[in-house]
């Protein structure tokens, strides 16, 4: 029988929010997480905030909230000393949701207790602007100082409870002793971040927030700069100036040593693939002058192909690292970059099924400085793949398209609607279908041309890749060249491992 997952305490704070409070807390409703608390503080609103809240979680959560009223308005940053620290014991992690923003997911809350339960001690995902407008989260470095990496974990921010034991009042307060007015969500992130090396970053924008509100510090102020008032910078100065808390969770241990192993092998990996290698080690053995094995020649020629493809292709290896995927093999990545290259600079580029080598089929193509639009009839795995493109910094535009009915020279079948693309995307120089090694399409990628034709360039080539299905790769051309013989065909080209179809020269 499988363990309860931890439990949720969602910290909420508002402040005459009545336009907004009860999409909040409904959003907050739909969550499928049974084991959710909320701990609402209502700041001194004077505009029926309160009874709104107090009436909505009554109905939704009932038997399962908190709700504590400000005598005057305190701020965020006292209600997270205060009220938060005295109702910790409602939860195994703290999750942070404002009165006027929302949940774009059902399933966000569970996500989260999901890993704790796996161990990490802060989770936080992306968030999208009301004007829909993606936010700016994402991951940091476990072997660096968060402090160092820059402010990527406003919202949906989570933490382990016991984190917040280590936090004294200075650092929610100013230099004079009073409470932050602005900048809490900061406030409180840093000194929890601080304590750990186990945190994660969900590529989800499961979050909106409301950027319209008029109550705001940074509508509040006509010279605010991004979001940010001029009070939320000075108040970002002093959270900011404040001396980090000690790490006492290390990512492998209790002890700094682990991290510091395996941050050495990483600066390893990165010297090899940039073509530098670390020097061996001096033996007293006498040096012999000996020709390279073949296997060592080949490892010479890998390095040499992975930092090219390192210098041309910086997002390969935010992918090689993300930990997502095992990455694909050097040789293979090279003989993808020089198909690639061989045509157009900048090329236009569709891929079709989303497979195990379409993030590194994206990056190449950024690499070239080329645009590479993803479709694909799977909705979890079009979502899956923009994730993790967005995670490692690649401006990714995945598309699904529901698969149709479609029918040609008598194989009929499924495929991505591709009539959904937008006519922007103009005439492509390159396709690439995904077949067969956990591509979507298999037998059905026989379709690609004829419904991929309409869009096609005068110059373009089509790779059908399908390693591990022979029989669609023979089927493929023996259709194809029946009803296209004016163009020109490869087989058995990359390896044998795909079709390329072209127009003849």
């Amino acid at each position: 029988m499988n363990a309860p997952l931890p439990r949720a305490l969602v910290f909420m704070n508002g402040r005459n929010c009545a336009r907004y409070v009860g999409a909040a807390l409904e959003s907050l409703a739909w969550q499928t997480h049974p084991g959710l608390h909320v701990l609402y503080v209502d700041d001194a609103s004077d505009d029926g905030s309160e009874a709104l809240a107090r009436e909505a979680l009554a109905q939704f959560f009932h038997g399962r909230h908190t709700l504590v009223r400000n005598p005057q308005p305190l701020g965020k940053a006292h209600n997270a000393h205060v009220h938060l620290r005295a109702n910790r014991a409602h939860g195994e992690f703290v999750a942070v949701l404002d009165a006027d923003d929302q949940l774009l997911s059902a399933t966000i809350v569970a996500e989260l207790a999901a890993e704790y339960a796996a161990g990490w001690d802060v989770v936080w995902t992306n968030y999208e602007t009301d004007a829909g407008q993606p936010g700016h989260c994402g991951p940091l470095d476990p072997f660096l100082p968060p402090r160092q990496q820059g402010w990527k974990t406003s919202h949906f921010f989570s933490f382990r409870t016991e984190l917040l034991d280590g936090i004294d009042a200075g650092y929610f307060q100013d230099e004079t002793g009073r409470w932050l007015g602005a900048a809490c969500d900061r406030a409180l992130a840093l000194p929890v971040l601080d304590q750990t090396r186990r945190y994660r970053h969900l590529p989800v924008r499961a979050y909106r927030y409301t950027v319209s509100n008029p109550a705001s510090h940074h509508n509040r102020d006509p010279q605010s700069v991004n979001f940010s008032s001029r009070e939320q910078q000075r108040c970002a100065e002093v959270v900011d100036a404040k001396p980090p808390l000690p790490c006492r969770r290390w990512l492998f241990g209790p002890q700094a040593a682990g991290d510091a192993a395996l941050a050495a092998l990483q600066q390893r990996l990165l010297l090899a693939l940039a073509g530098r290698a670390a020097p061996p080690v001096a033996t007293a053995t006498a040096a012999v002058s000996t020709p390279p094995a073949p296997a060592a020649a080949e490892e010479t020629w890998s390095r040499v192909a992975a930092a090219e493809l390192h210098a041309r292709c910086p997002g390969l290896l935010a992918l090689a690292l993300d930990g997502q995927a095992p990455p694909p093999p050097v040789a293979l990545l090279w003989t993808w970059w020089q198909w690639l290259q061989r045509g157009p600079a900048a090329p236009r580029v569709l891929q079709i099924g989303a497979g195990p080598l379409s993030a590194a089929w994206t990056a190449l193509v950024q690499g070239l400085g080329g645009r590479c639009t993803v479709v694909s009839g799977d909705a979890e795995r079009a979502m899956a793949l923009y994730a993790r493109l967005d995670s490692a910094g690649l401006a990714g535009d995945v598309r699904h398209a529901p698969a149709v009915a479609a029918e040609f020279e008598g194989h009929a079948g499924q495929f991505p609607n591709l009539a959904l693309l937008p006519e922007a995307l103009g005439e492509l120089d390159a396709v690439i279908v995904a077949a067969g090694e956990g591509g979507e399409l298999s037998a059905d990628a026989v379709l690609a041309l004829p419904m991929v034709a309409p869009r096609l360039g005068p110059r373009f080539r089509l790779n059908l890749w399908a390693p591990d299905e022979p029989r669609t790769l023979q089927q493929a051309l023996a259709l194809w060249r029946r009803a296209a013989p004016e163009l020109a065909y490869v087989e058995r080209a990359l390896g044998g491992r795909a079709l390329v179809v072209h127009a003849a020269e």
